[in-house]
């Protein structure tokens, strides 16, 4: 259960801020003497050319809703806190007033049992506060502060347990005590979780969004009986408020959450533990990776302790106007996890063009090789929305991908008729997680037994657009560069009048270049061989994808050699 994790969590963490407080940039502060005078009978300036916004404190927090007064304690906007007003609308200044006389109702419930509230409650009845001078800066929706010679106010032990009975009285269910689901202790229900996830935790096309409910069932179609809110889903005041802190400062954590273009997702671990799951999956940093394969390759009596019992936690959000959708929710022992990032890296390892050995590929090349290729390079923003979060999911998960990122794949290649690493990786794991049986054949390089019609027939088109370049000088259009998307899908009309075009090619080679002529008519007669027939008339969109790796295979496998034959008569020729 979410929220029972979540909870766990917050136990083990001595950086959360209290119970219903949250962490908020607060741009001004009201400096009071003991006998309640603000010091300068200004606003103090909290900002920074570094945090412009303020300083960042744990303040009273929870989710206003509809128009009714609902201030925080000690610590609000200028509106509440000052009686600033929005205009000069009288409207505006009455609603202001009232907004301040609440504010002061609620610093007076601390006040009557805290010595220490004597300046505060002294600046406000007095009257000083409307007489405090409010730069031209500043504005109505800024948060400010309180502090005496004994610090913030609002972090005194008294004002953390008044605002925590206030917070609860607010949301409390109707329904009074009960058993709660998170940690199955008896005590007071909610009635809505009392605070929301923070705005701009949770990335929303188009704008920052705003503050979004986790549980909010305020209609009665929504909830199950006609029930709202909380009432099916019991949960007491105390794991309401820690369960939703834990949230908030790991979407708050960029170790421990990774952004999309509409969801983010956020990860812990029951235990800590000297390895980065998400990060190593999704930037491919070969140290992370193999400290987490290295683990998974041990015998269970050889692994280190971290991962006796522990567990990996991760749930990808995304917003609905105020509501928080939840897309994805991962609950595994860490062991297992580890396994599953072992087989994501094994089912996608890939040769390269310009380097020896398999490559491993980041999550985000992958995504961004479903989008438009340019001139220079991927461009931006041009991948489907959510296809970052499929591949993502499917790593942690272990499963297959969505079957329209294969035809996308596809689309995309034969429009740009581009092939590199992160496309070809992409491209096998799509196959071999689509269809385990492949993971034989469709290795991470070049396959020479394989008779598979698409692969071979992809290998040969390599093969031709070899001799072409080799045979012709300066050349400015390759046949790659005509034919290849058409290669793809008909590959025996493609391909029959190309190797018509590369008899003339091989003939020529034949005459001024002997070894290369002869090296190049022996590769495409070891090709030919393993096509059997002719090659096929049209390719499914898995035998297109096959197609392509054998394409990606053949051409690695030559610029390897060339490489090796190149460093070979390099020592040669030093050793002489």
């Amino acid at each position: 259960m979410l929220i029972k994790q979540l909870v766990e969590h917050a136990r083990d963490r001595t950086d959360l801020p209290p119970p219903y407080y949250r962490n908020r940039s607060v741009r001004w502060a009201i400096d009071l003497d003991p006998q309640g005078r603000p010091r300068g009978n200004r606003l103090i300036d909290l900002s920074t050319a570094e945090a412009k916004a303020g300083q960042i404190l744990a303040t009273p927090y929870v989710q206003r809703s509809g128009t009714g007064s609902l201030p925080f304690l000690l610590t609000d906007t200028l509106q509440y806190a000052l009686a600033v007003a929005k205009d000069d609308s009288g409207k505006q200044i009455n609603d202001a007033q009232r907004r301040n006389a609440d504010f002061i109702d609620l610093i007076d419930r601390w006040a009557k049992d805290e010595p220490r509230a004597a300046p505060i409650a002294t600046f406000f009845h007095s009257g000083a506060h409307a007489r405090l001078a409010i730069p031209e800066e500043a504005t109505v929706s800024d948060v400010v502060a309180i502090r005496t010679d004994d610090g913030w106010v609002h972090a005194l032990p008294s004002a953390v347990g008044v605002w925590g009975s206030i917070v609860r009285a607010r949301k409390s269910s109707g329904n009074g005590n009960g058993i709660c689901l998170a940690c199955g202790e008896p005590g007071p229900l909610l009635d809505t979780i009392p605070e929301p996830v923070k705005s701009g935790a949770i990335p929303v096309p188009g704008g920052r969004g705003r503050d979004a409910q986790l549980v909010s069932i305020n209609k009665t179609a929504q909830g199950r009986g006609g029930t709202i809110q909380l009432a099916n889903t019991p949960i007491c005041d105390t794991c309401g408020g820690r369960a939703m802190s834990a949230l908030n400062a790991l979407l708050a954590d960029p170790h421990h959450h990774h952004r999309g273009n509409d969801n983010v997702m956020t990860w812990w671990l029951r235990r800590p533990a000297p390895i980065a799951p998400l990060a190593s999956v999704r930037d491919a940093n070969p140290e992370q990776v193999n400290a987490i394969i290295e683990q998974v390759r041990l015998s269970p009596a050889r692994r280190a302790a971290w991962l006796d019992g522990n567990a990996f936690y991760a749930i990808t959000l995304s917003a609905n106007q105020s509501r928080v959708v939840i897309r994805d929710w991962i609950d595994i022992p860490l062991i297992a996890l580890c396994q599953n990032i072992d087989s994501w890296f094994a089912d996608h390892a890939m040769t390269d063009l310009w380097a020896d050995g398999p490559q491993k590929v980041p999550v985000w090349r992958m995504a961004a090789a479903l989008g438009r290729h340019g001139k220079h390079g991927y461009v931006k923003d041009s991948a489907p929305s959510g296809a970052e979060r499929d591949l993502m999911a499917a790593a942690l998960h272990r499963t297959a991908l969505p079957v329209k990122l294969l035809a996308r794949l596809i689309q995309r290649i034969r429009a740009d008729g581009h092939v590199d690493l992160a496309r070809a990786a992409l491209l096998r794991l799509l196959l071999i997680r689509a269809n385990p049986a492949l993971k034989e054949t469709l290795v991470d390089g070049l396959n020479r037994d394989s008779t598979d019609p698409g692969y071979v027939s992809g290998r040969l088109f390599a093969v031709l657009e070899d001799i072409q370049r080799t045979a012709l000088d300066n050349i400015n259009t390759t046949i790659a560069d005509k034919y290849f998307g058409a290669a793809m899908g008909r590959p025996l009309a493609v391909l029959t009048m190309l190797r018509k075009n590369a008899t003339g090619h091989l003939r020529r080679l034949r005459g001024n270049r002997r070894a290369a002529g002869i090296a190049l008519d022996k590769r495409l007669d070891e090709v030919l061989e393993k096509l059997h027939h002719e090659p096929p008339a049209t390719l499914d969109l898995a035998g297109q994808g096959q197609f392509v790796l054998g394409y990606h295979h053949q051409r690695a496998a030559d610029r390897a050699a060339a490489r090796a034959a190149a460093a070979s008569k390099s020592a040669a020729t030093e050793s002489a």
